[in-house]
């Protein structure tokens, strides 16, 4: 069990380094505003959208995850 909160831990953590990498890049080139609508009507529009909520996911399964290892 600990592997699989140690892999979901990072995933998390990669996932939002990638989030946060897109947009350094898009501020770097003054392209921020080409990213968005990120969320529109409650569903995730491009692939930034679709990341940012993997990345919140699985950030909520790491957490449930470390709060049931810690209960054993």
């Amino acid at each position: 069990m600990k592997n699989i909160r140690v892999a979901i831990t990072i995933l998390a953590v990669v996932l939002w380094l990638v989030v946060i990498g897109i947009f350094a890049v898009a501020i770097a080139k003054n392209q921020l505003w080409n990213l968005g609508p990120v969320i529109t009507h409650n569903r995730p529009q491009n692939a930034l959208g679709w990341l940012i909520i993997a990345a919140a996911a699985v950030t909520a399964v790491s957490v449930i995850l470390k709060l049931i290892s810690n209960k054993e």
